[in-house]
């Protein structure tokens, strides 16, 4: 069996150097490699995976700019008032998870910079929706994207597939069980990974950083050389250095002059440190990686001498042109995944944070906002004060905005009458009372909306397990009973019969997408008509025992 192993060790040999220890790190039987994915290999030669992009400081230090400040921002949840103003509403079931803690192990800041971290490597970031006792939204648990499969269904909608690594198993989560924010798009579902974007200025950094620590782990250090007009023996040569070496080597001899015979000269080793670690080519490619982030070189620590000024306007940028966009992408995402009214609550980062450096101009900005000069105000006291971080004060004059002037909108001594007041307008409009729907066909439209969209949520996840969808309307329709007594107003015993009614033709039906199709056009309407016969026949009931 020797010609065996002799020939699997000359394939295996092809292309291979003597000196294997730096393939063998990312190689060998304990390497990282196994456990990553197989990546694109750039021009330069490098494989770029996820890691392998971290390991280089440039594209590690975008990533956790990018991640750190969007994590960092204050973010609120609003209710849009009828006038389109915005009101904070800190009562909303999911304020406490996007601000504070979203799920049991994570705050605020850890989720939202994994989620940003994810996106920036694999371009799409995910979170499983939770429901428990908070309602639809009572955690957000963070799914690391390398272990989500995303596919678009026949409705257009997703479905996600969440491999587990520990158990082998998968589980599929639907489109209203996940947020889901996406990079950059192509095709306005898949997002782009930056590290497929930034695949070639990534290859060339690593190549440049390899290339530069096999200079030094080949010790090419050398002092310098002695050059000569006479052929030297070996002996001779061997003898010169160590006499070299005994005289001006140790710490004490450093400066001492060296005399040399026969026309013997040293000369300077060329190649200098700052030439061996390749300084301007890797700032360079510090440069390239910013200009795909679109981040300032002083935050990734280069000093470009830029002086004050510049640098202030760099970062004003940077939250206009970089912070900003990625914050609207996720204000859209949570408001599409996350918010059920969404057209009557949003969520909204604070980017103002970012531009509290300068005071003077937050001076100006504000009284022009409260209406100094006697110009109209747009803001009152308490919004300045809640926006600058401090507590509201309790007057009727701190709630209101001037119109021609800050001093009009102070208080005013007793018995006089503030010039230019219209209690109507400065009135506060209350939120107007919710009123509950129940004529026939809201309540119709409420059991219907309710069994067609689980049952239509359940024909995508058991799609390819038609004994899982069986049972899934059994246990469905056996919970259905509660709901549909409580919202038709009807004794248990005749909800039970239409629950079972329901169950058994969803479980006969030979097309069950067309069944479902037939119910979200029809169901409604059936229901509504009987609730308006049952309430008519109890009328005339009533009329008879009158």
């Amino acid at each position: 069996m020797g010609w065996i192993n002799n020939a699997v060790t000359a394939v295996w040999s092809i292309g291979r150097r003597a000196d294997d220890s730096e393939q063998d790190r990312y190689y060998g039987d304990d390497a990282d490699f196994y456990y990553e994915s197989v990546g694109k290999r750039s021009t330069a030669g490098v494989r770029i995976t996820p890691m392998a992009a971290m390991r280089l400081s440039a594209f590690a230090a975008c990533a956790k700019v990018l991640a750190e400040t969007i994590a960092s921002l204050p973010v609120s949840i609003n209710k849009i008032m009828p006038d389109d103003g915005r009101q904070p509403w800190p009562s909303h079931p999911i304020a406490e998870l996007i601000r504070y803690q979203p799920n049991r192990t994570q705050t605020a800041v850890e989720f939202w910079e994994s989620i940003i971290f994810h996106t920036v490597l694999f371009g799409t970031g995910y979170a499983e929706i939770v429901p428990g006792p908070r309602g639809a939204v009572d955690q957000l648990k963070f799914l690391r994207s390398d272990r989500v499969v995303q596919d678009q269904l026949r409705d257009e909608t997703l479905r996600f597939t969440v491999s587990n690594p520990n158990s082998g198993g998968s589980r599929v989560l639907l489109q209203d069980e996940v947020l889901r924010i996406p990079s950059l798009s192509l095709d306005g579902v898949n997002g782009l990974s930056m590290i497929d974007l930034a695949a070639e200025a990534i290859g060339l950094g690593v190549a440049a950083d390899q290339y530069a620590s096999r200079i030094f782990s080949n010790n090419l250090n050398m002092g310098g050389f002695i050059t000569t007009q006479k052929r030297m023996s070996r002996e001779a040569i061997r003898n010169l250095i160590a006499r070299l070496m005994e005289k001006y080597a140790s710490p004490e001899n450093f400066h001492r002059p060296a005399i040399l015979q026969d026309g013997a000269k040293f000369e300077p080793a060329a190649m200098k440190a700052s030439e061996a670690q390749l300084l301007e080519a890797r700032k360079w490619q510090i440069a390239e990686l910013a200009r795909y982030f679109r981040i300032p070189l002083h935050m990734l620590g280069v000093d470009d001498q830029t002086n004050r000024s510049t640098v202030e306007e760099q970062s004003i940028n940077f939250v206009k042109y970089t912070i900003r966009p990625w914050a609207r992408r996720i204000e859209q995402a949570v408001r599409r995944d996350l918010i059920i009214a969404a057209g009557l609550y949003e969520i909204k980062f604070n980017l103002d944070a970012l531009e509290r450096g300068n005071l003077e101009a937050r001076r100006n900005y504000w009284s022009s906002a409260l209406g100094s000069g006697g110009a109209p105000g747009w803001m009152t006291v308490n919004e300045v004060r809640v926006a600058e971080g401090m507590n509201r004060i309790n007057e009727p004059w701190a709630d209101q905005v001037s119109r021609g002037g800050y001093e009009k909108a102070l208080p005013t001594p007793a018995g006089q009458q503030r010039q230019g007041s219209d209690d109507e307008t400065d009135a506060i409009a209350a939120p107007a009372p919710k009123i509950e729907d129940n004529t026939p066909e809201a309540v119709a439209a409420r059991v219907a909306n309710k069994e067609n969209a689980t049952l239509r949520k359940a024909s995508q996840r058991f799609a390819a397990d038609p004994d899982g969808l069986r049972e899934f309307i059994k246990a469905f329709y056996g919970g259905h009973v509660s709901f549909v007594m409580s919202q038709l107003g009807i004794s248990r015993e005749d909800a039970k019969r239409y629950c079972m009614h329901q169950r058994d033709e969803a479980l006969k039906a030979n097309d069950f997408l067309a069944l479902l199709d037939h119910r979200e056009e029809k169901l409604a309407g059936l229901i509504a008509a009987v609730l308006k016969q049952h309430g008519a026949r109890n009328g005339e009931d009533a009329a008879v025992q009158a």
